[in-house]
């Protein structure tokens, strides 16, 4: 069913309109991170006589929290309309501002609270514009080189970020006479001459939220072979499963004609010629731990390693040489190998109050988590608290409602999810149950 006219003319004024105050100042600039929570900052005078407030923003066609206070100074009265912020607002402060929790892409916007005056027709309006950026990941480094015509080696990092949020800013450390820093900032250009000592330069990317910082990156000043990789580096990352295979992908540039590629890691791992109609070979590299786990799976000089164990984690390096014109040109790559999740164990707790509420803490683990899980839970209602990264879970229920929640432990290559019923937890004598383990029916895929 529509708005009728009367009420849509007055949320178009509340929407657009500057206020019957007549202010009309900039809007102020909040920033929040994705996931977390902001407040929009609402100072009100002590001797206005305020009767409600409305919170108001662009993306609902009505207030999404009214606050109305009580003129003998009992408690205000707080009210959400069933949108998509229900649950996620809060008040917070003397000044009544408003707290958005699990904030999402979708919340970024402009916001406007309507401060009405009791006894009086003046409305006073405060603007905001909420921002809502990412926390950065690591950004990686690829690296590529060639020998000018004076001789010296010539660099060239470039530095990648993967973000939703806005603008990201790059920088180098250390900076010096032979650095050149374009294209934003992402890219840093190096010029090595022979005789000159190995450099580590670092890439630096910031948010308004948040940064983070590559790994060091060791530049040395001969562009005349591969040598061996003794430390951490990241480059293109590439993900595999323990037991499966796993592909380093390296494209020749167009028009190029290869003389050989020789692909590294803490030691030689293979070297790659062309052999019969230009098609790939493997020349080296079969013996050893790597023996009888290589292939090349395409018309390229990329490489396959398979069946994966732990021991193929780390940095890897294709040394491609071209005939014409001489150049090298360096990739590097990191390999980062998983196992697949076992199914997760739910620790459950709980507590049943006088008044009948339900204090509920379920608790998600695995047996051999390792790196990199995340942890979620389903279904996350109003007032529900996420802590210790992700693998508690605390809510408050009246008895007699009958629910139950999904623990999901997820990294990169699987994912394994438990579930648990609750409704029991809260119908039955305290002493019964708390606390109390419970595996239940589980169920785990690969991406």
């Amino acid at each position: 069913m529509g708005l009728s006219l009367p009420w849509s003319l007055l949320l178009l004024g509340l929407l657009t309109g500057p206020g019957a105050s007549g202010e009309d100042s900039a809007p102020v600039v909040v920033t929040g991170t994705l996931g977390g929570s902001v407040i929009l900052p609402l100072q009100l005078q002590d001797e206005q006589q305020v009767e409600s407030i409305l919170w108001m923003c662009r993306s609902v066609p009505r207030a999404i929290a009214t606050i109305t206070l009580v003129e003998a100074g009992g408690p205000d009265a707080f009210s959400q309309a069933e949108t998509p912020y229900w649950g996620r607002l809060s008040v917070v402060g003397p000044g009544r501002s408003l707290q958005i929790s699990g904030l999402t892409w979708e919340d970024a916007g402009p916001y406007r609270a309507h401060v009405n005056l009791r006894n009086s027709r003046i409305t006073h309006t405060w603007e905001y514009s909420l921002h809502i950026y990412e926390q950065l990941a690591h950004p990686r480094v690829t690296l590529s080189s060639r020998i000018s015509g004076n001789g010296h080696c010539l660099v060239t990092l470039t530095c990648v970020a993967e973000s939703r949020g806005g603008t990201v800013t790059y920088s180098w450390t250390p900076l010096g006479p032979r650095t050149v820093v374009s294209h934003g900032g992402s890219v840093l250009s190096v010029s090595l001459r022979p005789g000159d000592g190995a450099l580590n330069f670092t890439c630096v990317v910031k948010n308004p939220v948040s940064n983070s910082t590559s790994l060091p990156v060791s530049v040395l000043p001969s562009c005349t072979g591969p040598g061996v990789l003794g430390g951490d580096m990241v480059g293109e990352i590439v993900i595999g499963m323990l037991g499966r295979s796993a592909i380093l992908p390296l494209e020749v540039p167009a028009g190029q004609e290869v003389e050989k590629v020789t692909w590294i890691s803490r030691r030689l791992v293979a070297i790659l010629q062309p052999g019969p109609a230009g098609k790939p070979i493997l020349a080296a590299g079969t013996q050893g731990p790597y023996s009888r786990r290589l292939s090349v799976p395409y018309h390229d000089y990329s490489l396959q390693i398979s069946p994966l164990g732990p021991q193929d984690s780390g940095p890897y390096r294709a040394w491609m040489t071209l005939h014409t014109p001489p150049i090298n040109i360096t990739k590097d790559f990191t390999l980062r190998i998983y196992e697949r999740l076992q199914e997760p164990t739910i620790t459950v707790s709980s507590q049943i109050m006088k008044d009948g509420t339900c204090f509920i803490t379920l608790a998600c683990s695995l047996d051999q988590a390792g790196e990199d899980v995340q942890y979620s839970w389903d279904p996350r209602g109003q007032g529900a608290v996420v802590s210790h990264g992700g693998t508690t879970l605390s809510v408050s229920r009246r008895s007699g409602v009958s629910d139950s929640y999904r623990c999901t432990a997820k990294n990169p290559v699987s994912q394994s999810s438990s579930s648990i019923p609750t409704s029991s937890l809260c119908s039955v004598p305290r002493q019964l149950f708390n606390p109390w383990w419970l595996v239940c029916t589980q169920w785990h895929s690969d991406y």
